[in-house]
């Protein structure tokens, strides 16, 4: 049975689709809304297969609720009587793009597609499940060190991340932290991830040099398999838990935070490319002192980059004052406040992967 919810603020054009979809014997309206605002939360609760959508409409357009729709996304056909729109409409993944009036024939081949792509569906789903499934089996254990409290919280936008995380103690004095983002989501960027994970986790094990020479052999293994086709920021770090130092390479990412009490912010700027792209890429280290009531902080772009329904995104001074609110506590407790405010800030469920790290003193 196909489950279909109608969105279009015209009452005469939602009773010319209910009649289109009557004499089809697999399909089911689930539901009808004349605006976005009110068809969010109703396809949020119904859950259709399809969506059909209007673009012009009060308030907030067609496109904006196909963007905005929670995982799993219904596929959108979109039923208009202007074509200048079809652009916008495919750039937001739409399955269709009808131009009103809608002739039965057309709606025929378009409901004849969406049989085929929820088929294939199907079977990607149970695929999905799967991969994200053994993705959560390589998300590290993050150890305990005396002194120290470390933790990290990850939020997949698709079920499969690009966001991956090591933590890995190889002496005494030498634990490391990373956090890494491939470029792209789903499953995909999921596989790049987990590989390159492990491709850090056994570097890091033989390595005899420096921080800076380890990201270089993972970004030439990269770039070695990837031709380019996928790159992934990084902030690797390397604590020295008895000198209470840390050594930062950052990678393409967000800058990470490095906040100590009654001090302001010192930004970990990116100083280097993306893994990937560059085969002969220098890397630079730079080193801290991790003083008492110290907390270095990580995240994924996917944190400041939450946009909110005024199209205003969370931002690294809103993520400042989230942590600075949970400045007591353990990591535990501030990865999942913070991780909690982006989502309160969030208009619709997470776009891209959200991943934070801390690590306290």
């Amino acid at each position: 049975m196909l489950r279909v919810f109608l969105v279009d603020d015209e009452p005469p054009a939602r009773a010319r689709m209910r009649q289109l979809l009557a004499e089809e014997r697999d399909v089911l309206i689930v539901g009808e809304a004349d605006d976005a605002i009110e068809a969010r939360d109703a396809i949020a609760a119904t859950r259709p297969d399809v969506v059909f959508l209007d673009v012009e409409m009060p308030q907030v357009s067609g496109t904006t609720l196909a963007r905005s729709l929670p995982e799993p996304r219904p596929l959108v056909v979109f039923a208009t009587a202007y074509d200048q729109y079809a652009l916008d409409a495919f750039a937001v993944e739409a399955a269709d793009y009808l131009v009103k009036p809608i002739t039965r024939a057309r709606l025929t081949t378009t409901l004849s597609r969406l049989r085929d792509r929820l088929s294939l569906r199907s079977d990607l789903e149970r695929e999905l499940a799967a991969a994200s499934a053994a993705q959560a089996l390589l998300v590290p254990h993050l150890s305990e060190m005396p002194g120290y409290d470390v933790a990290a919280l990850t939020l997949p936008a698709r079920g499969v991340g690009g966001d991956f995380l090591v933590a890995q103690q190889v002496a005494d004095t030498r634990v490391v932290l990373a956090l890494g983002d491939v470029a792209g989501k789903g499953m995909p960027a999921g596989l790049v991830a987990s590989t390159l994970q492990a491709r850090i986790e056994t570097i890091v094990r033989h390595a005899t040099g420096g921080a800076a020479e380890v990201v270089a052999e993972v970004n030439r293994t990269l770039c070695a398999t990837s031709d380019g086709a996928r790159f992934a920021t990084l902030v690797y770090l390397e604590l020295d838990p008895v000198r209470h130092e840390i050594t930062v390479v950052n990678a393409g990412h967000p800058p990470a935070f490095l906040l100590e009490a009654g001090s302001e912010p010192v930004l970990i700027e990116s100083t280097a490319p993306a893994l990937g792209l560059l085969a002969n890429a220098r890397f630079y280290e730079r080193r801290h002192s991790i003083r008492p009531q110290t907390t270095l902080f990580a995240y994924s772009d996917g944190v400041t980059e939450a946009i909110n329904q005024a199209g205003d995104e969370f931002g690294e001074a809103t993520l400042l004052a989230a942590i600075a609110e949970h400045s007591t506590g353990s990591a535990a407790t501030l990865c999942r406040n913070v991780v909690d405010a982006v989502r309160r800030h969030a208009s619709a469920p997470a776009a891209d992967d959200i991943t934070v790290l801390a690590l306290r003193r």
